[in-house]
Protein backbone atom coordinates (compact mmCIF):
# COMPACT_ATOMS: atom_id res chain seq x y z
CA UNK A 1 0.00 0.00 0.00
CA UNK A 2 1.42 3.46 -1.03
CA UNK A 3 0.29 6.12 1.87
CA UNK A 4 0.57 9.54 1.23
CA UNK A 5 0.10 12.16 4.66
CA UNK A 6 -0.24 15.38 4.15
CA UNK A 7 -0.18 16.96 7.64
CA UNK A 8 0.25 20.18 9.18
CA UNK A 9 4.10 20.32 8.94
CA UNK A 10 5.21 17.83 7.00
CA UNK A 11 3.91 15.22 4.28
CA UNK A 12 5.09 11.41 4.75
CA UNK A 13 4.88 9.52 1.75
CA UNK A 14 5.33 5.53 2.68
CA UNK A 15 5.02 2.19 1.00
CA UNK A 16 3.86 -0.23 3.46
CA UNK A 17 3.77 -3.96 3.65
CA UNK A 18 2.93 -7.01 5.91
CA UNK A 19 2.19 -4.08 8.41
CA UNK A 20 5.81 -2.78 8.30
CA UNK A 21 7.35 0.56 6.21
CA UNK A 22 9.53 -0.62 3.36
CA UNK A 23 10.58 3.33 1.98
CA UNK A 24 9.35 6.23 3.51
CA UNK A 25 10.08 9.80 2.70
CA UNK A 26 9.45 13.09 4.90
CA UNK A 27 8.76 16.10 2.89
CA UNK A 28 9.54 19.39 5.22
CA UNK A 29 5.73 21.03 4.49
CA UNK A 30 2.58 20.58 4.88
CA UNK A 31 -0.87 22.36 4.92
CA UNK A 32 0.52 25.03 6.88
CA UNK A 33 2.66 26.22 4.94
CA UNK A 34 -0.15 26.46 2.26
CA UNK A 35 -1.87 28.34 4.98
CA UNK A 36 1.23 30.58 4.79
CA UNK A 37 1.81 31.02 0.95
CA UNK A 38 -1.62 32.22 1.46
CA UNK A 39 -1.54 35.01 3.61
CA UNK A 40 1.74 35.79 1.94
CA UNK A 41 -0.15 36.11 -1.64
CA UNK A 42 -3.02 38.20 -0.06
CA UNK A 43 -0.97 40.52 1.94
CA UNK A 44 1.22 41.51 -1.42
CA UNK A 45 -2.07 41.10 -3.65
CA UNK A 46 -4.76 42.66 -1.66
CA UNK A 47 -2.71 44.37 1.08
CA UNK A 48 -4.69 42.72 3.38
CA UNK A 49 -3.48 41.02 6.88
CA UNK A 50 -5.34 37.68 7.29
CA UNK A 51 -5.12 35.15 10.02
CA UNK A 52 -4.40 31.52 9.51
CA UNK A 53 -7.91 30.73 10.17
CA UNK A 54 -8.86 32.82 7.23
CA UNK A 55 -6.44 31.42 5.02
CA UNK A 56 -7.34 27.72 5.57
CA UNK A 57 -10.89 28.88 4.86
CA UNK A 58 -9.34 30.04 1.84
CA UNK A 59 -7.43 26.92 1.32
CA UNK A 60 -10.73 24.45 1.37
CA UNK A 61 -12.62 27.21 -0.40
CA UNK A 62 -10.65 27.98 -3.36
CA UNK A 63 -7.82 25.84 -3.57
CA UNK A 64 -7.89 23.36 -6.70
CA UNK A 65 -5.14 21.60 -7.66
CA UNK A 66 -6.01 21.85 -11.24
CA UNK A 67 -6.44 25.00 -12.77
CA UNK A 68 -10.32 26.46 -13.44
CA UNK A 69 -12.51 28.63 -14.03
CA UNK A 70 -11.75 31.51 -11.71
CA UNK A 71 -13.85 32.42 -8.93
CA UNK A 72 -13.95 33.99 -5.57
CA UNK A 73 -14.43 34.12 -1.91
CA UNK A 74 -15.40 37.13 0.04
CA UNK A 75 -12.95 37.42 3.87
CA UNK A 76 -12.64 39.95 6.21
CA UNK A 77 -9.30 41.34 7.35
CA UNK A 78 -6.98 44.22 8.27
CA UNK A 79 -5.84 46.72 5.62
CA UNK A 80 -2.32 47.46 5.76
CA UNK A 81 -2.31 51.52 4.64
CA UNK A 82 -5.72 52.67 6.70
CA UNK A 83 -5.29 49.18 9.92
CA UNK A 84 -8.95 49.29 9.32
CA UNK A 85 -10.98 45.99 9.16
CA UNK A 86 -11.90 45.77 5.34
CA UNK A 87 -13.44 42.91 3.40
CA UNK A 88 -11.89 41.73 0.21
CA UNK A 89 -12.59 39.36 -2.09
CA UNK A 90 -9.84 36.83 -3.14
CA UNK A 91 -9.45 35.13 -6.95
CA UNK A 92 -9.23 31.53 -6.95
CA UNK A 93 -6.36 32.58 -9.59
CA UNK A 94 -4.08 33.71 -6.49
CA UNK A 95 -4.19 30.26 -4.46
CA UNK A 96 -3.75 28.19 -7.20
CA UNK A 97 -0.44 30.01 -8.15
CA UNK A 98 0.24 29.70 -4.15
CA UNK A 99 -0.20 25.63 -4.07
CA UNK A 100 0.79 24.39 -7.04
CA UNK A 101 4.56 24.28 -7.11
CA UNK A 102 3.94 22.41 -3.25
CA UNK A 103 1.95 20.61 -5.02
CA UNK A 104 4.59 19.40 -7.30
CA UNK A 105 6.84 18.91 -4.78
CA UNK A 106 4.64 16.18 -3.03
CA UNK A 107 4.20 14.53 -6.90
CA UNK A 108 7.91 14.55 -7.77
CA UNK A 109 8.42 13.07 -4.37
CA UNK A 110 5.90 10.36 -4.69
CA UNK A 111 7.45 9.98 -8.37
CA UNK A 112 11.03 8.91 -6.70
CA UNK A 113 9.33 6.56 -3.57
CA UNK A 114 7.78 4.62 -6.24
CA UNK A 115 10.44 4.82 -8.48
CA UNK A 116 12.26 3.05 -5.62
CA UNK A 117 10.29 0.12 -4.84
CA UNK A 118 10.51 -3.23 -5.59
CA UNK A 119 8.64 -4.42 -8.53
CA UNK A 120 6.76 -7.17 -6.33
CA UNK A 121 5.07 -4.64 -4.48
CA UNK A 122 4.52 -2.07 -7.51
CA UNK A 123 2.35 -4.63 -8.62
CA UNK A 124 0.23 -4.29 -5.53
CA UNK A 125 0.25 -1.06 -5.54
CA UNK A 126 -1.10 -0.97 -9.17
CA UNK A 127 -3.93 -3.29 -8.21
CA UNK A 128 -4.88 -0.78 -4.40
CA UNK A 129 -4.09 2.86 -5.73
CA UNK A 130 -2.46 5.30 -3.49
CA UNK A 131 -4.06 6.16 -0.17
CA UNK A 132 -4.12 10.13 0.33
CA UNK A 133 -5.04 11.60 4.40
CA UNK A 134 -3.99 14.60 6.45
CA UNK A 135 -6.68 17.64 5.75
CA UNK A 136 -4.75 19.19 3.02
CA UNK A 137 -5.71 15.76 0.82
CA UNK A 138 -8.76 17.27 0.60
CA UNK A 139 -8.02 19.90 -1.84
CA UNK A 140 -9.98 19.99 -4.70
CA UNK A 141 -8.54 18.01 -8.04
CA UNK A 142 -5.44 16.71 -5.88
CA UNK A 143 -6.32 13.15 -6.36
CA UNK A 144 -7.21 14.07 -10.52
CA UNK A 145 -3.92 15.28 -10.97
CA UNK A 146 -1.94 12.66 -8.99
CA UNK A 147 -3.92 10.18 -11.15
CA UNK A 148 -2.89 11.95 -14.47
CA UNK A 149 1.11 12.26 -13.31
CA UNK A 150 1.18 8.52 -12.00
CA UNK A 151 -1.59 6.82 -13.77
CA UNK A 152 -2.28 5.02 -10.29
CA UNK A 153 -5.54 5.27 -8.73
CA UNK A 154 -5.98 7.39 -5.87
CA UNK A 155 -8.20 6.95 -2.87
CA UNK A 156 -9.11 9.56 -0.12
CA UNK A 157 -10.21 8.30 2.93
CA UNK A 158 -13.77 9.71 4.97
CA UNK A 159 -12.61 12.69 7.10
CA UNK A 160 -8.91 12.54 5.81
CA UNK A 161 -8.00 14.88 8.84
CA UNK A 162 -8.86 12.64 11.43
CA UNK A 163 -7.71 9.22 9.64
CA UNK A 164 -4.60 9.19 11.91
CA UNK A 165 -6.48 9.84 15.33
CA UNK A 166 -9.17 7.62 14.83
CA UNK A 167 -5.97 4.60 13.71
CA UNK A 168 -4.48 5.64 16.62
CA UNK A 169 -7.75 4.98 18.29
CA UNK A 170 -8.31 1.74 16.55
CA UNK A 171 -4.62 0.69 17.95
CA UNK A 172 -5.02 1.43 21.25
CA UNK A 173 -9.15 -0.10 21.81
CA UNK A 174 -7.90 -3.42 20.07
CA UNK A 175 -6.81 -6.06 21.97
CA UNK A 176 -4.30 -7.53 19.43
CA UNK A 177 -2.38 -4.75 19.90
CA UNK A 178 -1.79 -4.34 23.34
CA UNK A 179 1.93 -5.75 23.70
Amino acid sequence: VMVVNIGADTTEISILSLGGIVLSKAVKFGGNKLDEAIVSAVRKQYNLVIGAKTAEYIKFELGNAIKEKEHFVSVYGRHIVTGLPTKCDISSDIVYDCHIDFIHQIIDSMKIILERTPPELSADIIDTGIYLTGGSSAIKGLSELINSETELHVNITENPSECVVRGIKKIIESPKYAD
